[in-house]
């Protein structure tokens, strides 16, 4: 049995030893917290996470390793909803072993033409919340079919949010989705992080401090984050 990771920079570990900084090419840290729960349960790991995803190629990717039919615990962190995920098989991330399909995201920080023209004609937070929650719940369907074992945080608050941009398709989404989802006591990764003091990067990633102490969470209140009646000694026997 295998532990699968999902996400963004986060997952990747980036800021992190090992995240291949230092090399042509970057690479997924041994350091990141679905990591480390992996090795303290006798699991073996991949990383399908890639830095700057955004949802729905969360979701893709996610599907892919579903599609393999092999046993897993899966592991998926869900990102900033304004993010917009495309695939460009000229980009030159294309060529990286992580990102084959050449996926690409934009994000409201980017000041190129792509970016420019969408956040000014296209985006809306309201597209946004109905991607984001409808890759959540396809997410969900798929691996409620499987029966494998999952743990689904979040990054971004509004995909919760119900004062605005929230029609009855996205309160109806909200209540499929949400009692399967965890947090970091409440918050995401990355304010939970800032709450407990923990060291942040210039790029606000939490590092090694903070993972390990969110392997620790997640491991000692199990129950509440995976997303079955299996048992951390059931996946350790069938590792």
């Amino acid at each position: 049995m295998k532990l699968k990771s999902f996400g963004c920079s986060f997952v990747f570990g980036t800021d992190l030893a090992n995240d291949g900084r230092d090399g042509p090419l970057a690479t997924p840290s041994d350091h990141a917290y679905p990591v480390l729960i992996a090795k303290k349960l006798g699991l073996d790991w991949s990383c399908h996470a890639r830095p700057g995803a955004g949802n729905f190629e969360i979701l893709c990717r996610l599907t892919e390793e579903i599609d393999t039919g092999e046993s897993a615990l899966y592991m998926i962190n869900w990102t900033w909803i304004d993010r917009f995920s495309y695939i460009d098989e000229k980009k030159s991330t294309g060529r990286h072993p992580f990102n084959p399909r050449g996926w690409h995201s934009i994000m409201p920080i980017d000041d190129d033409e792509i970016a420019r023209v969408y956040y000014r004609n296209l985006h809306s937070q309201l597209r946004d919340k109905l991607e984001t929650l409808t890759c959540v719940k396809s997410a969900l369907d798929q691996l409620k079919t499987t029966g494998d074992q999952f743990v689904m945080t979040w990054t971004d608050r509004l995909m919760w949010e119900t004062e605005w941009h929230c029609p009855p398709a996205v309160k109806w989404l909200q209540e499929q989705v949400r009692p399967y989802t965890a947090s970091f006591n409440g918050s995401s990764f990355l304010d939970w992080s800032r709450d407990r003091g923990f060291k942040i990067s210039a790029t606000l990633h939490p590092l090694e401090t903070a993972h390990r102490a969110a392997a620790d969470l997640i491991l000692t209140d199990w129950q509440n984050y995976v997303k079955s009646s299996i048992s951390i000694d059931a996946i350790q026997h069938r590792a």
